[in-house]
């Protein structure tokens, strides 16, 4: 396969969106847009691939599949990336084009974005239980794929992260009862990411349903989350999806990193730029306001994990830009307890006259009450944790560096 035709379906209307190919003079991925989509004026990528008849050649970067940014963002990180090596290798396939990984996405991608043509995959409808998720992945962390069979590869294909995370819907009346994702909203189903506890137990989805908990207490805004349990006690944590609209319509999804196409591992980037760009795309001075909420929260309650794929926006059918609920909010030390985003230069130790100099830049006069409205949040950790069985341990942990975050504003 060399070469993939590209929609933009938001279920209500669809464009096509262009042609993405291998180009065998340059070794490397090439796109067009299509008349279509010029038409729309649509602008599903408005830094990296500006709309217009210009041929844009992608960049070698192994990290993103040497795709095109805006491409790049529809396949799966480290975990997800496991899951399609091992249903690959079941059918003998061990060197994996990139158009061969997005043709097995196909129609099951988070946002609007599809790729023809695509990977026959079963109805979906089949009921899965909570343990058997676990129990596959489990397997594929400790290599082996004998018990990977199709459904799971396409649920957990297309969800990014390095935790195992899958695509499912969950009934609404008994929310332990889930199936494998039809990727469309139905009557008594929530489409929601699952993240599974792992073989270490499962205190890391405890600590996020915590960490939303108090998002929610902060005013930070969020989609639904819920803490699932198997028998047996071990939880898991289901989020809402926020591609998916109250009428079954999708926006186009991207996140902060593949609007700008950098790699996220390597970005050193800084809230600053998060801001600006909000306030270029979205025009809305209120959803400035709101991605400043969620830098106090991040910085304040040592989520350190706020890389650039960590911030996401939305494209609606009309062509219009909005930030995305909020979404990986939990406890993370960081590296050598750096945060992965910056503020005003800064990676760790924010005192109040930073949080107070960002917003002069850009104008957030009631600074002082979020600040003050996130600490009383934070300030609920271990009456959240202990009523929702975060272990001691963790327990201690979190509330040792959220205090010292709060003691220093």
């Amino acid at each position: 396969m060399n070469k993939l035709q590209v929609f933009l379906d938001f279920r209500h209307i669809s464009y096509k969106m262009g042609e993405l190919f291998l180009s065998a003079k340059l070794g490397r991925y090439v796109f067009n847009y299509d008349p279509q989509v010029l038409s729309s004026r649509m602008e599903p990528s408005p830094y990296i691939l500006p709309l217009g008849g210009e041929t844009f050649i992608a960049e070698r970067n192994n990290d993103m599949y040497n795709l095109h940014s805006l491409f790049a963002d529809a396949l799966p990180d480290s975990w997800g990336r496991k899951v399609q090596d091992a249903e690959f290798q079941k059918i003998g396939m061990y060197d994996v084009t990139a158009l061969e990984r997005l043709s097995f996405i196909g129609d099951y991608g988070m946002g609007a974005l599809r790729f023809k043509p695509k990977q026959s995959f079963l109805s979906g409808e089949q009921a899965v239980e909570l343990s058997q998720l676990r129990k596959a992945s489990q397997s594929i962390i400790s290599g082996d794929i004998n018990e990977i069979v199709e459904q799971l590869f396409r649920a957990g294909g297309s969800a990014g992260g390095a935790r195992p995370k899958y695509l499912v819907d969950m009934r609404n009346d008994e929310p332990n009862h889930i199936r494998y994702t039809t990727g469309e909203l139905e009557d008594g189903w929530t489409p929601v990411i699952l993240k599974v506890a792992e073989k270490n137990g499962d205190h890391w989805q405890r600590i996020e349903y915590c960490y939303f908990r108090m998002a929610e207490i902060a005013g930070i805004k969020t989609p639904a989350t819920w803490l699932l349990a198997e028998e047996g006690g071990e939880a898991h944590f289901a989020i809402k999806r926020f591609d998916i609209d109250e009428y079954g319509g999708r926006y186009h999804t991207q996140t902060f990193a593949a609007l700008l196409g950098v790699n996220f591992r390597e970005a050193a980037l800084d809230y600053t730029r998060l801001f600006r760009t909000v306030a270029d795309l979205c025009f809305d001075k209120e959803q400035v306001i709101e991605m400043y909420r969620r830098m106090v929260f991040n910085y304040l309650g040592s989520n350190k994990d706020d890389h650039a794929k960590n911030f996401s926006f939305l494209m609606d059918r009309t062509g219009r830009w909005y930030i995305s609920p909020a979404y990986d909010l939990s406890y993370s030390a960081g590296d050598h307890g750096l945060h992965a985003m910056a503020a005003v230069g800064k990676r760790r130790n924010l005192e109040l006259s930073d949080f107070g100099k960002i917003a002069e830049n850009f104008d957030i006069s009631d600074w002082r009450k979020i600040v003050h409205n996130t600490k009383e949040a934070l300030g609920l950790w271990r009456e959240i944790a202990k009523k929702n069985k975060v272990p001691d341990k963790q327990i201690k942990i979190i509330y040792e560096r959220i205090s010292e975050n709060l003691n220093r504003v």
